[in-house]
């Protein structure tokens, strides 16, 4: 009779043994698999979270001391003029961007000019001097600008700035409408020299300055002129011109460090006439309830599987015992203890496969509810950062299961609006909500496929254990035992 058909009449003879080893299986297993699959799902939330928030570091002109290109001018009259002659340029842009994982960038600087226009006036008094001067916004291009992508600005007629043209400037529609420009005509920019630039664009202002803020005349949104490197290089002649610094966004967060380690090893770059700062904390901070899931988790996972073996080791050994007789007959009539072992092990992996595939359905019940449990348990624990993160990216995230919104809409500024880089966060504009982040769990194939593999290991272990005291003894040692 082969091993097989051995075990097969095994298990349907000891039905009950049968049962409650199936019940032990179905257990361990409905855990573990559980397990894999919330963990899994954090990391997939992860990955997406990675991906909805990015991460960004910044490059910014070093006015300090240490930088040694830095020139402090002074007027006579108390006041100092501060620039560098090694700017950001083009090129060093260009060299960064050639490091893996970074996406884009925006590069921008603003220079007070005069023009020949009449301009909108701020609610602050200056002096006479600064009343017919606006901001001279240079940039790469128009599009990847923080006013356009955080649509605080729209362009509505003509085309973005590229980079590739020469003297144009994109302005708003109430600039133009108050001096009745359109499209293609020129108007005048006085820095160092004069320079003419063509219109190419016009932009629609989405989210107008707060009338309760105080801006000066160059501030007002409407007065704000977008010009591209060239135009600035034209308005300074042979002084050197670049950009103040330089925002570059990575496609994942948890990789920033990395990134900017690498940046940094780039010899074609001074870096003492730079500094560079990372702004990863909104993806650490909304993630951090996530990697406490998964850790929790990990570890939880670790204990099923070191319990499971120590139970299994234990139920087996005993039903080991009970099996002397049988054991030594095996062995007298001649059967390698390999051929025991093994129809032993087959015994427990025909009631396992079973157990592990009724454990999809236990673990589809208890998953979800477990899952969501443990993030709220590990979201209560940092309930202001996660207050704090919604306030920086405004409308919250929303995205395969996860969604962040404001708790507390206290943690907001007192005042109207606050504004960033170009954003206008209105507190009148967020919808104070309930704080609510869940996890969307599955079992998938995959989790299956891994409960299987962990399973046979765990039972190959545990019935080598439990076989361990019988089959080193020899059949005549076994029959004296008995006797």
């Amino acid at each position: 009779m082969g091993t097989m058909k051995r075990a097969f009449l095994y298990v349907t003879r000891k039905r009950g043994k049968s049962s409650l080893l199936f019940f032990i299986l179905l257990v361990m297993a409905t855990f573990v698999l559980t397990g894999l699959s919330i963990e899994r799902s954090s990391q997939t939330a992860q990955q997406n979270l990675r991906a909805a928030l990015g991460g960004e570091f910044e490059m910014v002109v070093d006015l300090s001391e240490s930088n040694p290109y830095a020139v402090r001018e002074s007027d006579g009259e108390g006041n100092v003029d501060l620039y560098t002659e090694y700017p950001i340029t083009k090129e060093i842009i260009d060299t960064v961007m050639t490091v893996n994982g970074i996406e884009s960038y925006d590069a921008a600087t603003h220079t007070l000019v005069s023009v020949n226009l009449d301009i909108f006036s701020g609610n602050v008094p200056m002096k006479a001097e600064f009343n017919n001067l606006v901001y001279a916004r240079t940039v790469i291009d128009t599009e990847n600008n923080s006013f356009f992508q955080s649509e605080k600005f729209k362009l509505i007629e003509g085309n973005h700035i590229t980079g590739n043209e020469s003297n144009v400037a994109v302005i708003s529609k109430d600039l133009a409408n108050k001096n009745d420009l359109k499209l293609g005509d020129t108007i005048s920019l006085q820095s160092d020299k004069s320079v003419d630039v063509k219109i190419i664009g016009i932009y629609e202002i989405l989210k107008p300055d707060s009338p309760f803020e105080n801006i000066v005349t160059y501030e007002v949104a409407e007065n704000q002129i977008f010009i591209n490197l060239y135009t600035l290089q034209n308005l300074f002649g042979d002084t050197p011109v670049g950009f103040d610094s330089v925002t570059f966004d990575v496609s994942d967060p948890a990789q920033l460090d990395n990134i900017i380690s690498e940046v940094t090893k780039i010899s074609s770059i001074d870096w003492r006439a730079f500094d560079v700062s990372t702004n990863n904390d909104t993806y650490l901070e909304a993630a951090a309830p996530l990697q406490k899931v998964q850790t929790l988790i990990t570890t939880m996972i670790i204990v099923i599987v070191l319990v499971s073996v120590i139970i299994l080791s234990l139920v087996l050994t005993m039903w080991g015992r009970s099996r002397i007789y049988e054991t030594g007959v095996f062995l007298s009539l001649g059967i390698a203890k390999s051929k025991i072992i093994g129809q032993y092990l087959t015994e427990v992996l025909m009631i396992a496969i079973f157990a592990f595939g009724v454990s999809y359905l236990t673990s589809n019940i208890v998953v979800n509810q477990l899952a969501n449990e443990l993030l709220q348990q590990a979201t209560s624990t940092s309930e202001e950062q996660t207050t704090d993160i919604v306030t920086q990216i405004k409308d919250g995230y929303d995205s395969d299961g996860i969604s962040i919104t404001i708790k507390d809409e206290s943690v907001l500024s007192d005042t109207s609006s606050q504004q960033k880089n170009g954003i206008d966060i209105d507190a009148s504009t967020v919808e104070a909500e309930t704080n609510e982040t869940q996890l969307d769990v599955m079992v998938s194939a995959c989790n299956m496929l891994e409960l299987y593999i962990i399973g046979i290991v765990i039972i190959i272990f545990s019935v080598g254990v439990s076989s361990f005291a019988v089959m080193r003894l020899k059949p005549r040692e076994i029959l004296s035992k008995m006797s």
